[in-house]
């Protein structure tokens, strides 16, 4: 989880944050914090090793529960899901804080810059709020038909909208890098 974008990180300076890093290969519990955000990078690698890690698995899905503001970008989002297929076909269990199952795939799923409307009040803005970023992924979401997406995506090099993240309590999560 170490893709961030720079000038991101400097906004949140600037509106007050004090950034806390963490492991969750490392670190069994979470540092003294108010919210998390968890960024991009590929869990897929580390999958068993985050799996491992269960005291931190179980303290964030607490967290989530107690009402702590998370946001989780694209490999963030999937370490958030309840499970993650590799690529060799293994399961590895993840932080359970939203249904479905990461699974990875040979193919790209998306790559491309996005437009993204809440389609719901949320972490990042009441509905109807439009932010900017790109997706890039080689996993697909699994057993999630019917969930209802706190996202609207239309991808701008084609214009296809689609429904997009999950929300739970103050925990918002999609495939969106913001920038």
């Amino acid at each position: 989880f170490s893709f961030y974008y720079p000038t991101s990180l400097k906004v949140l300076n600037r509106l007050g944050a004090e950034l806390v890093s963490f492991s969750p290969l490392r670190d069994n519990s979470l540092p003294a914090v108010d919210g998390l955000f968890i960024g991009g990078g590929f869990p897929e690698m580390f999958a068993a090793q985050l799996a491992a890690n269960q005291a931190l698995r179980q303290e964030i899905r607490e967290k989530a529960a107690a009402g702590m503001p998370i946001y989780a970008e694209c490999g963030g989002y999937m370490y958030l899901m309840d499970s993650l297929q590799d690529f060799a076909g293994a399961v590895h269990a993840m932080a359970g804080v939203f249904p479905g199952r990461a699974v990875m795939t040979k193919k790209l799923q998306m790559v491309g810059y996005v437009e993204a409307v809440l389609t719901q009040d949320a972490l990042l803005g009441h509905q109807g709020t439009r932010l900017h970023g790109h997706e890039f992924h080689f996993s697909v979401e699994q057993d999630m038909a019917g969930k209802e997406r706190p996202f609207s995506f239309t991808k701008l090099r084609n214009n296809v909208t689609y429904g997009a993240g999950q929300q739970y309590e103050n925990v918002l999560g999609s495939y969106l890098h913001l920038h």
